[in-house]
């Protein structure tokens, strides 16, 4: 007897089409689960880099007397204040450069641009300064300091009057101590980026911090960047009623101006040099380290800067520290 095989019965076209609606569905709906998931695995890598950039700065700290690096220090003052990235005839010292010394076998604190063989320095180490959510993975590194503590010698330096109580010189231009700053100051966070991939111009620095800040805010940089106006700086003179009222946006548990939110555009001038970069979330949040070595990632919230309905997590206190010894908030 012979038997007739019964032919194999295949997808009709409508089953076929419900198994591949049924998988677009599964890939709309893990996506954004994935998307969501790689954001915040970037979110938590840049809080391990910063936490591992504070352990460093720990280091550095117990080996120069509590002292805390200068953000930017050339070792030839250049001439009218202007920096002197990559000059040759002056060793550039940048907070960045100064760790980095730590994490390379014989390698120094300054960021020249090519060591004594010729051999070009300033791109290398880099990765530990970068935040994997960053734009411009090439542009080096993507933290600004807190330029209070840290300063930035030149900039400091070009304003006001030698005996001026406006003025940090009165005081030394110097880091502070660790003895000198709160225990929720923050020390370095998510910044700007720039354009391009010169490694020897960096925003090293909160130079355009809360920028405009009424009624305070100016061209000059912003309320923790200005030394024409240090009484701001400082945590226990920012609600000090005396000669200056101190509106909210400037009060120490206020929030700051967030800021453009976006990376330079220009050049090194570009006027969002040393803001915040909230490039995590929804690009609403930055993540900051905080003197006692914790790292924690913080929003802005919606609402206009200055008005009722603003909220934002980063406070003014937290980039002040303590006045130095003998400072006044009255000239």
């Amino acid at each position: 007897m012979v038997r007739t095989k019964k032919p194999q019965r295949g997808f009709t076209l409508v089953e076929l089409l419900v198994v591949i609606g049924i998988i677009a569905v599964l890939i709309g709906i893990l996506l954004p689960v994935i998307g969501r998931a790689r954001k915040q695995a970037n979110t938590t890598a840049c809080m391990a880099a910063l936490r591992s950039l504070g352990q460093t700065l720990a280091i550095y700290t117990s080996e120069n007397k509590g002292s805390y690096p200068f953000s930017y220090y050339t070792s030839t003052a250049p001439a009218g204040g202007v920096t002197a990235e990559g000059d040759s005839n002056a060793a550039v010292y940048v907070w960045w450069s100064v760790l980095r010394s730590y994490m390379r076998k014989g390698g120094g604190p300054d960021n020249s641009i090519v060591d004594a063989n010729g051999n070009e320095t300033s791109s290398r180490f880099m990765k530990a300064f970068a935040c994997p959510e960053g734009h411009n993975p090439d542009a080096g590194c993507d933290f600004a300091s807190n330029m209070v503590i840290m300063p930035e010698v030149n900039w400091d330096g070009a304003f006001g009057a030698a005996n001026s109580n406006y003025n940090l010189r009165a005081f030394g231009i110097k880091p502070l101590k660790v003895t000198q700053v709160y225990y929720d100051n923050i020390l370095l966070y998510d910044a700007t980026e720039l354009v391009d991939t010169d490694f020897s111009r960096q925003y090293v620095s909160s130079y355009d911090l809360d920028k405009d800040g009424p009624p305070y805010g100016g061209a000059a940089g912003g309320s923790f960047a200005n030394a024409k106006k240090a009484y701001l700086r400082y945590r226990p003179m920012a609600d000090i009623p005396g000669n200056y009222p101190m509106p909210g946006p400037l009060m120490n548990d206020q929030p700051i101006n967030p800021g453009a939110n976006q990376d330079a555009v220009t050049s090194k001038s570009d006027g969002e040099k040393g803001n915040i970069r909230w490039r995590h979330g929804k690009e609403d949040q930055a993540n900051f380290l905080f003197a006692d070595g914790t790292v924690r990632t913080m929003k802005i919230t919606t609402g206009k800067y200055g008005q009722a309905n603003f909220h934002g997590e980063v406070l003014h206190k937290y980039f002040r520290p303590k006045a130095p010894q003998g400072f006044t908030a009255n000239p």
